[in-house]
């Protein structure tokens, strides 16, 4: 430093004319000048030739044209030939890939042409770094090479298949009351991204020696503390259930049920609770129906009743059951069977339907203001041709405001010529084959309608005995025999609308449905539950022999009932007004359990 400042003090002394300014502007151009000619020189000296510090697979190829890099990469190691193999291995095993078979080759002009355009991209920034970078630190270059990645990963994915273990999830069951719990077992799979990063990076770097294959350890294995947990929590899901409601149905989880939502870590199993929601959303889940409404001749032709569409907010749903799991979990396991249920709501989205049923008529017909339901499980192919028979004579018939409705002058004449088949009725104190069996059920379901409608009914007549069919899921006292001219159902429409009778069989689960449709006017229906007094036990056992069973067959055709006086009240008010109140009496005497003994020819 010393020295340069005694040169420049000369140098200033000998041309005191020049500025300090001129000077380091001299200065800068001589500098700029001498690294101008380094670089051109550089460049000059490494014309066509690749820079230096630049290798491929390991072998330094700087300052080589690519023709020159060419032949110094052409090793024996590169040349490929029938017997060129990579092996891949675990543990003893072995399983060869040959090279040949999957068309591989190296590209030697590719690689030496990506080693020449090392530092030549044309951004002179990323370029020179580049430069930098191989000068100092070297940049080793893999083999450009082709294959069949296809043929690769299939012969790949027949190692794994040999790899393979699958794992044994943990399960759990109910056993003689006692909970039974598989922890699982350990399996294992090939890891095929990280053997294929392995193979492709041997391969550009020209090293044949075996692979150890990559494997992931599958553990799905409970631990002793997760077993005992997890079986300790399934115990207290014993003799517990868990109900979900939706409009008339229902389903029921019970004890083998819950405790197969139970997560073995922690809490509930979510994956397992969401997909039980998926599927029930498939019983639930139902488009909007437009109603439609065709009268023609005093009879409705065609009726269908608006209705609205629903879908299970599934999401609400999963987490509705988490936390009904979760209170059955800590609900006391000395409590009652009754206290161990819990019941729940289902959440559900309603769309309404765009055209609604009451713009479909003028006759005032809006919606179902009274059902009744029966069943007939039990009944003969005969009697159940009568109740469908008899119930499609009624449907579709229309009640106008103030008519008075007479069962048997709808229903008509019933016996073989109106297309009636013997069935077994109750004639002078004896089951027998008679015209029209059945018939009665079609009577007593319309009364429950009638009566759930809250309409004046003004003739009913109960049975002579307890019939079996009408109490199945009913109680006792609400039915209404017919028999032309002694016994009829009537009722009178007393709202302001016309009234329509739809009627539906449902043979799958034997189960005939009357709906009324109207105006509904705010009336409201109480009907309490039946009582029962002077009580008389049934006679013994009768059998009566059938010539249209198979000899040796015996078929049960009526129950026991004992014989009873049985009475239900019936309340209907609107508002403050009481519009009827009645209490209707059967007395039914005592009935024999009636066995059909089969005499026909063996089939």
């Amino acid at each position: 430093m010393q020295e340069y400042k005694q040169w420049r003090s000369r140098f200033m002394a000998k041309f005191p004319q020049l500025s300090v300014g001129k000077v380091a502007m001299a200065m800068s151009i001589l500098i700029f000048t001498f690294l101008f000619l380094i670089f051109v020189a550089y460049h000059l000296a490494y014309w066509e030739r690749i820079y230096p510090g630049v290798a491929i697979a390991g072998q330094a190829v700087g300052n080589l044209t690519p023709v020159e890099a060419e032949a110094m990469i052409k090793t024996p190691e590169s040349q490929i030939t029938a017997t060129s193999l990579l092996n891949l291995k675990s543990g003893e095993q072995e399983w060869p890939l040959n090279l040949t078979e999957l068309n591989f080759s190296y590209d030697f002009s590719k690689t030496t042409q990506r080693a020449y355009q090392i530092g030549r991209s044309g951004n002179f920034r990323e370029d020179f770094s580049t430069k930098i970078e191989a000068w100092s630190k070297g940049i080793n270059l893999g083999m450009a090479y082709s294959l069949d990645q296809a043929l690769l990963e299939s012969q790949i994915a027949t190692v794994a298949a040999q790899i393979y273990i699958p794992t044994i999830e943990p399960s759990i069951k109910i056993a003689a009351q006692k909970i039974e719990i598989e922890p699982g077992k350990d399996g294992q799979e090939l890891d095929r991204r990280r053997l294929l990063a392995v193979v492709n990076h041997q391969l550009s770097t020209i090293n044949f020696t075996p692979i150890e294959i990559p494997i992931i350890y599958l553990s799905p294995m409970l631990t002793p503390e997760q077993t005992e947990t997890t079986r300790h929590r399934a115990e207290k899901l014993l003799g517990k259930k868990l109900v979900l409601v939706n409009e008339e149905m229902k389903w029921q989880l019970e004890e083998e049920e819950l405790i197969q939502l139970l997560s073995f870590t922690n809490g509930f199993d979510q994956d397992k609770i969401a997909s039980w929601s998926a599927n029930l959303a498939t019983a639930i889940n139902r488009l909007p129906e437009n109603a439609a409404f065709q009268f023609s001749e005093g009879r409705v032709t065609e009726f269908r009743p608006a209705k609205e569409g629903q879908s299970l907010d599934q999401e609400k749903t999963t987490s509705l059951l988490t936390n009904g799991l979760t209170q059955l979990e800590v609900l006391p396991e000395e409590a009652s069977v009754e206290a161990k249920t819990i019941s729940l709501s289902l959440p559900v989205i309603l769309t309404p339907a765009l055209v609604k049923t009451a713009e479909v008529n003028s006759l005032g017909i809006k919606q179902s203001i009274g059902q009744g339901v029966s069943y007939f499980r039990g009944s003969i192919t005969s009697r159940i041709h009568n109740i469908q028979l008899a119930s499609s004579k009624l449907n579709g018939l229309l009640i106008a405001p103030g008519e008075i409705f007479s069962f048997n002058q709808a229903l008509g004449e019933v016996s073989k010529t109106t297309g009636y088949q013997e069935a077994y009725i109750i004639k002078e104190g004896r089951t027998v084959l008679g015209d029209g069996g059945g018939v009665c059920q079609v009577s007593t379901t319309l009364f429950r309608a009638v009566l759930n409608a809250g309409l004046p009914i003004t003739e009913r007549q109960a049975h002579a005995y307890r019939v079996s069919y009408y109490e199945q899921s009913s109680s006792v006292g609400l039915d209404a025999t017919v028999f032309e001219p002694t016994a009829d159902l009537k009722f009178k429409n007393d709202t302001p609308a016309h009234l329509l009778i739809q009627t539906k069989v449902d043979l799958a689960n034997k189960k005939l449905t009357f709906d009324l449709y109207g105006s509904p006017d705010g009336r409201t229906i109480t009907i309490s539950k039946s009582r029962l007094w002077d009580q008389v036990p049934p006679p013994p056992d009768l059998y009566q022999d059938d010539p249209t069973l198979p000899a040796g067959t015996t078929k049960q055709i009526d129950w026991k009932a004992w014989g009873a006086k049985v009475a239900f009240d019936w309340k209907v008010v609107r508002g403050d007004e009481v519009l009827q109140e009645r209490t209707f009496y059967s007395a039914y005497r005592p009935w024999q359990a009636v066995f059909l003994r089969g005499i026909g020819p063996a089939q």
